[in-house]
């Protein structure tokens, strides 16, 4: 749940700021964190933080592309979900 409203705020900046490498940033810091206070292995967290770093990118970058668009629905909600799934993982 706590993913979810992340990254709907996440999703709101990246659609105000022009740069999706910003949000991709606290959203793989917020992870690391979160790693850190859930007393997970430093390495587990660090590997964590770079995969949520590449796939935050990639999903900010996708919906900075298809804004506007009918595809942007399909991005957010196929990310979100991914994202969530993710956590569930671990």
């Amino acid at each position: 749940m706590l993913s979810a409203l992340i990254l709907a705020a996440l999703v709101k900046l990246n659609a105000v700021i022009e740069k999706p490498i910003i949000p991709a940033i606290l959203f793989a810091l917020i992870a690391f964190v979160f790693g850190l206070l859930f007393e997970q292995p430093f390495l587990v967290v660090a590997i964590g933080a770079m995969i949520n770093l590449g796939l935050g990118f990639l999903f900010f970058w996708l919906l900075k592309r298809t804004e506007g668009e009918g595809l942007w629905w399909v991005v957010l909600i196929v990310g979100i979900g991914l994202f969530i799934g993710l956590s569930f993982i671990r």
